[in-house]
């Protein structure tokens, strides 16, 4: 646990430890006291005037509450200690260690995620499960691999642990030698999607990666700057989802898995954060900052879904009547006054 600071910042209903607030930021002599006085601390870098840096601040909020040691540095106002931190563009994460070791943060811009990540971080890449525990270290995160590896040679066990130490800021990685185990073996549970995979042959030197991409592969990934020329590039045709609500969002992939997975073979369906990408809706003829729109990748026709819900059983009207060319392409306007509400 890491241990709590005496409060120097009044915010509101968090003025009990030494936390920034998200409409405080700290000065390169309080991060760096932190840095000296803590074992682990979780800084964020912003911009405060970009909309990618103000959706993090309201997460950060939440965050703050459950990392003692955390700070939030203003990079347009302290320029110099971003550049010594090696931060380029924003927002970024960083857990520092007492030790001067750093590491980066690559997931969702949302507290869950963040937080996991610190409880990740914190723990031995590679983690040691007693039979008993398998059960629930197999349950305990997004994405989890564990490993059977009794009698295997030397270069697989320490390939393994290569693959745990790169990957451990991600994902959670155990190996086992329980006997409730039957053979070796390397499998991956993707808790998001509810499904299993194994690495097919151990002695294949991109096993390891291939087990990972398939396993980590979400049925409806979320757009980012990072994934979007691999969706994009993809050959599928893309169903996109606007929206600037976690929880709609949330609720929206939950619901959509199954015809997600029907069409998978044609379709990819991603949800796109419209405070990060302002200018994609309208681009796809969605006129409010949430909404649906499918392009097809190979003539670059664009259909926008003109509903004032999005249920699972419309999206799958939808795209049979675009297959069936019932549905007409976008010409590219809107009509006056048009807000896209009328029923297919």
């Amino acid at each position: 646990m890491i241990p709590r600071l005496s409060s120097t910042y009044a915010c509101g209903l968090l003025a009990w430890t030494h936390i920034v607030c998200a409409s405080q930021f700290s000065d390169p002599t309080q991060v760096k006291k932190l840095l000296a006085e803590n074992d682990h601390t979780l800084l964020a870098f912003v911009a405060p005037q970009l909309e990618a840096s103000k959706t993090l601040l309201k997460e950060w909020e939440t965050v703050q509450q459950h990392v003692a040691s955390s700070a939030t540095i203003d990079c347009p106002s302290s320029p110099d200690l971003c550049r010594e931190m090696d931060v380029v563009s924003f927002p970024a994460i960083r857990l520092c260690h007492k030790d001067g070791s750093t590491t980066r943060y690559r997931g969702p811009r949302r507290a869950a995620s963040i937080e996991a990540f610190v409880k990740r971080a914190l723990k031995p890449s590679l983690q040691d499960v007693p039979g008993q525990h398998l059960a629930e270290f197999t349950a305990s995160d997004d994405f989890v691999f564990i490993a059977k590896l009794q009698g295997e040679s030397e270069s697989i066990i320490a390939h393994y642990r290569d693959f745990a130490q790169e990957y451990s800021d991600r994902y959670s990685l155990g190996i086992t030698t329980s006997d409730s185990v039957g053979s070796n073996g390397i499998w991956c549970y993707n808790n998001v999607d509810g499904t299993q995979h194994a690495a097919a042959d151990l002695n294949d030197s991109n096993a390891l990666k291939k087990l990972l991409s398939l396993c980590t592969a979400e049925i409806i990934p979320q757009l980012t700057r990072r994934n979007e020329m691999t969706h994009l590039s993809s050959g599928r045709s893309l169903v996109y989802y606007f929206t600037n609500n976690e929880a709609d969002r949330e609720a929206y992939t939950k619901a959509l898995k199954p015809v997600a997975r029907r069409y998978a073979e044609f379709l990819q369906f991603v949800t796109v954060d419209s405070r990060e990408y302002p200018d994609m809706p309208r681009n796809l003829g969605v006129r409010s900052t949430g909404g649906l729109a499918v392009q097809n990748v190979h003539n670059g026709q664009i259909f926008p879904f003109k509903g004032d819900a999005v249920s699972s059983g419309q999206v799958d009207q939808f795209i049979v009547a675009i297959s069936e060319g019932r549905a007409q392409p976008w010409d590219g306007g809107f009509d006056e006054g048009q807000e896209a509400h009328d029923e297919l």
